[in-house]
């Protein structure tokens, strides 16, 4: 049995988390690619913080209104994987979305979208305790919410319909429902329809990233506004 979590509350066992747009695709992507671990930010300035103490290996990918910030090594954007150096080097992702959707107290957590679906399906089917939580949520994105009825149509296919399910019915095509979402047609708007196709493809990363350590920022010793944390995720080998 599985549950869907939109109100962000501490999961009691498993945390699927599911994000397509921004940045969940391309953290997927990244270590498919051979990436050794992929950080996750909640911004610039930790981002930068945590590249000055991983040295050579890091890559720093983020971006401000489409383009990437002062030294930073590239965007978030699947479009540019083929231009970027990634095996066995350490991507750091500003990525405030992905950041804000765990809890600092979740330890089991795995990451999910559309591109990772069957590897996802296999790990987790039949697992009790799952939860699953879009990206965003208490407001969630609706890439994410979409992504998260077709994991769960599949993995809970007797239970009771459910929204996120439902949805689906008004997206059959995974790449319509990333179009209309509001991150979709920010995307839509830069001219970058491209990311919006290879963030709905189904099932071509066989890798489920998994949270393997958490990094501390206390604000007082590094000058931020509170403290923070960096995440590092790394491919689930059973």
């Amino acid at each position: 049995m599985c549950r869907l979590d939109l109100c962000r509350t501490p999961a009691q066992g498993p945390l699927l988390l599911v994000e397509v747009l921004p940045a969940g695709s391309l953290l997927t992507a990244l270590l498919a690619r051979g990436a050794e671990a992929v950080w996750v930010a909640p911004g610039p300035k930790v981002a930068r913080l945590l590249a000055e103490e991983l040295g050579a290996k890091a890559l720093l990918l983020g971006e401000a209104e489409g383009f990437p910030p002062e030294g930073f090594h590239g965007r978030l954007a699947l479009a540019d994987l083929p231009g970027l150096q990634v095996e066995g080097r350490l991507p750091i992702l500003a990525a405030p979305t992905l950041y804000e959707s765990l809890l600092p107290e979740e330890e089991e957590v795995y990451l999910a979208n559309f591109r990772n679906a069957k590897a996802v399906l296999e790990r987790f089917s039949g697992e009790k305790g799952l939860t699953l939580r879009p990206a965003g949520a208490p407001e969630p994105l609706l890439s994410a919410l979409v992504a998260a009825g077709f994991l769960l149509k599949r993995l809970r296919p007797e239970g009771p319909p459910h929204m996120a399910a439902l949805l689906l019915k008004a997206f059959p095509d995974p790449q319509e429902a990333l179009f209309q979402s509001e991150e979709g047609q920010a995307l839509h708007r830069q001219g970058r329809t491209e990311e919006l196709a290879l963030a709905s493809l189904i099932g071509v990363d066989p890798v489920v990233p998994t949270l393997v350590e958490k990094r501390r920022y206390p604000k007082a010793a590094y000058g931020l506004s509170q403290d923070r944390l960096a995440y590092r995720f790394a491919p689930w080998n059973g």
